[in-house]
């Protein structure tokens, strides 16, 4: 199987948010790849590799609806 290359990006306002939550510092993580379900980061000085997922946005909006 191939090694997919990604390109890194800064990452955007709502992922800075994202970051936060998880308890990482938005300014030393890269954005490498985006999905429905994962976000996965790079950090910039030690170069770990962190898989994120991603709250599902349908149970969210039923404890919306329940509140």
């Amino acid at each position: 199987m191939l090694k997919r290359e990604y390109k890194r990006r800064e990452p955007t306002n709502e992922e800075r948010i994202f970051l936060k939550s998880r308890g990482l510092i938005p300014d030393s993580w890269l954005i490498l790849y985006e999905n429905k379900s994962v976000l996965v980061v790079v950090s910039r000085r030690r170069s770990y590799r962190k898989v994120l997922k991603k709250p599902r946005k349908k149970l969210m909006k039923k404890e919306k609806e329940l509140c």
